[in-house]
């Protein structure tokens, strides 16, 4: 049997959605046994099999569909019925697990408030993608095991990510106020959950002027991010973002 349990971890580390295909049961002929799997990704790559041929055919579909509407499912494959392949004559029950569909949260920026909020959210089901280029503040020694670290620049990084407008949850807290701007203009065409972004109410008039006057839709935004708590420090502002990073995740707003 091959090696899927070091493949799911590299593709964990790497937070890299993925459809576990597992055959649960076989009957009669068929080219694939009991608890063989294959993973299959968003792009159709795949490895591992649960036979090859029309088996490997139907769940490379079906995990596709899977992808569409992000959640798992069970398949049976009869053999002699599906579709115009030839056909052994058994029948092959598949599941269908997503994997690494967390909720992934791009925090741009790792200063004082992110560093709390990458505290807050440690052991929950938020995948916490740290970027920036500030050595200092991304390699803080005191920031939790399970932050992913990007030291490089935010453009780089935004063009270069997987984002997801089921999974991906973005929230701005930079240095400062004209790189919050340039940040957000660039992740503002990208497909996200959510989108927040700190700043008083003087702040943000001034950059809604800006980007709206370059043709920008901000309906989705929201600044300043976060649950209005009456706190300011930097814990009590990350709680704060932490609520609404909830609520939006459980569908609560």
């Amino acid at each position: 049997m091959w090696d899927w349990v070091a493949k799911l971890e590299e593709l964990r580390r790497r937070d890299q959605l993925a459809v576990l295909v597992t055959v649960t049961k076989s009957a009669g002929s068929t080219p694939g046994k009991k608890g063989a799997k294959m993973i299959v990704l968003p792009d159709g790559t795949f490895y591992g099999t649960v036979g090859g041929g029309v088996p490997e055919h139907f769940a490379l579909e079906d995990a596709r569909k899977c992808f569409e509407l992000m959640h798992d499912t069970t398949t049976t494959v009869p053999l002699e019925q599906r579709g115009e392949f030839p056909a052994c004559g058994g029948t092959m029950e598949l599941y269908m697990e997503l994997v690494n569909d967390n909720p992934r949260l791009y925090l741009f920026g790792a200063g004082h408030i992110a560093q709390s909020l990458c505290h807050v959210l440690d052991g929950t089901q938020f995948r916490v993608h740290l970027v920036d280029e500030r050595s200092e503040w991304i390699n803080a020694p005191t920031l939790p095991a399970g932050v992913i670290r990007h030291q490089r620049h935010y453009s780089d990084f935004i063009r270069e990510a997987n984002w997801c407008d089921q999974r991906t949850y973005a929230t701005i807290l930079t240095y400062n106020g004209a790189v919050d701007q340039q940040v957000l203009a660039e992740v503002l065409p990208k497909p996200a959950r959510f989108i927040g972004m700190v700043g008083s109410k003087s702040k943000w008039a001034k950059i809604q002027k800006n980007l709206e006057g370059q043709g920008h839709d901000l309906s989705r935004v929201r600044c300043p991010v976060g649950h209005d708590n009456g706190g300011n420090s930097p814990r009590e502002i990350a709680v704060s973002i932490a609520s609404q990073l909830f609520a939006t995740s459980h569908d609560r707003e």
